[in-house]
């Protein structure tokens, strides 16, 4: 386990499941002082006594409701004030109502960007506050969605390309500090996005399926694993901050676009 990583604290947002856990897991596992944070307090728990099984260091668990204005931004100030070193803030937490103008709920819209725009915007914020103020150098990952960049992206995909638009936006006000914001890119990875899904979601994704001549369900051409992702972010989080990583689109082999 590297050594020099103990003394590196690192958040990691939506760390119960799918990608974030996976995050959380590679991070822990490599000596980093993870602090893990999620609503769910049973899945925040086995991340971390996954971890402490692999012989990583005791992560920190913090249940947390990041859609509350300011919740997020609180912990990172926290962290700061307890940890000597905040090297790196992951917002990976994320909600996908994939629905359509007409047809979808404001309620839902609202709450998307709450989780998905606002909470990472604030976080960040503080981050950088923590940063500067310890000396750096420091990190700020934040995980967007192929379906940004679709034409059809709907709210969800307006939300991820807002959190795009934090990210290049920062990227500009922090070209002078030792901090680097790296936006990550995933599309067609197993998470729990889907337990918000409304049945029509997932026919179409089983139409966009057959389409390509593929039967609708999991499949490794279609659904990849979260550790892929991971290991990006650990990637990033090896270089030093004299290289600028602005964004990394990784995902299946085959687009299931729909």
């Amino acid at each position: 386990m590297p050594a020099q990583h103990r003394d590196q604290a690192v958040i990691v947002t939506g760390a119960s499941s799918g990608i974030g856990k996976s995050i959380a897991q590679r991070l822990g596992t490599s000596g980093y002082d993870v602090w893990l944070v999620g609503r769910s307090v049973e899945g925040l728990n086995a991340t971390a006594a996954d971890i402490a099984r692999a012989g990583g260091p005791t992560a920190h668990c913090e249940s947390l409701d990041i859609a509350k204005p300011g919740a997020l931004a609180e912990l990172v100030l926290r962290v700061g004030e307890l940890h000597p070193h905040l090297f790196a803030l992951i917002n990976n937490a994320g909600i996908m109502h994939p629905e359509s103008v007409m047809t979808g709920s404001p309620q839902r819209w609202r709450a998307m960007f709450d989780v998905n725009v606002l909470a990472p915007a604030e976080a960040c914020r503080a981050a950088v506050q923590v940063m500067r103020r310890q000396g750096g150098p420091g990190h700020l990952i934040n995980v967007s969605s192929v379906a940004a960049h679709w034409d059809t992206g709907g709210p969800y995909g307006a939300s991820k390309r807002a959190l795009e638009m934090i990210s290049s936006t920062l990227r500009g006000e922090l070209e002078r500090d030792n901090i680097r914001i790296t936006t990550v890119v995933p599309g067609g990875f197993a998470t729990q996005l889907g337990r918000d899904f409304e049945p029509e979601s997932f026919e179409r994704i089983a139409e966009s399926m057959r389409s390509k001549g593929l039967e609708p369900g999991v499949s490794e051409l279609t659904v990849g694993d979260p550790d892929h992702i991971a290991r990006a972010v650990r990637y990033i989080l090896e270089q030093p901050v004299s290289i600028n990583i602005e964004r990394i689109v990784i995902r299946p082999p085959v687009d299931t676009t729909y």
